[in-house]
């Protein structure tokens, strides 16, 4: 759910730092301050929400001995198979350096394999050991475990309704004209840079 906005020259991390900021404040209307939740803007709940569920899966993540950057290698590995370090860093979105140590600590866990290719000696080859798969499961349950939670005392039709409307502010996002000619991995490599800084 992380999202490049550009809204006029505004940049993400001028927004990052206001959302701060009115976190710390009370967002104001009017010269008053925000009295509930429901007057604040669609943009400030959604990274909330992000916040909130980011916080809860780190922490579920942690009973596993994982942190959410090897998690999501070990869900990308599950759904690609055998891929290269190189493909592999493209698709989370990491720099190699970070993935190389990424990899390294799921390599002596035991969660994946790592070979050089065949054909070239150059490439090497990851994919899920046994140990991994059996992760994944832990993994699933977790995700399952936090949507739980997310849908309490929501009707299985709203979820049916809020999943196709998220959805599609989604596509309407990767549909604008800042985004034309990009691809989500992307915009989140420079969403994830714009962070550090």
């Amino acid at each position: 759910m992380t999202f490049l906005v550009k809204i006029s020259s505004i940049t993400v991390r001028y927004l990052i730092k206001m959302i701060g900021s009115i976190y710390r404040s009370g967002y104001k209307r009017e010269g008053e301050k925000m009295k509930n939740i429901e007057d604040a803007s669609v943009f400030i709940v959604l990274h909330q929400l992000l916040h909130l569920s980011k916080y809860q899966a780190m922490k579920r993540m942690e009973t596993l001995g994982l942190k959410p950057s090897q998690a999501g290698i070990l869900f990308v590995l599950n759904c690609e198979g055998r891929i290269s370090q190189r493909q592999l860093a493209e698709k989370i979105g990491i720099k190699p350096p970070s993935m190389t140590v990424a990899l390294r600590k799921l390599e002596e866990r035991g969660y994946i394999v790592k070979e050089q290719d065949g054909k070239d000696q150059r490439i090497i080859r990851i994919e899920l050991s046994e140990r991994g798969k059996e992760c994944i499961g832990d993994l699933n349950e977790v995700m399952a475990d936090m949507e739980e939670m997310l849908y309490q005392g929501i009707r299985p039709e709203e979820r049916m309704l809020f999943r196709r409307l998220i959805l599609e502010m989604r596509e309407n996002l990767l549909n604008s004209k800042d985004f034309k000619g990009m691809d989500l991995g992307a915009i989140i490599e420079k969403t994830m840079e714009s962070n550090k800084g």
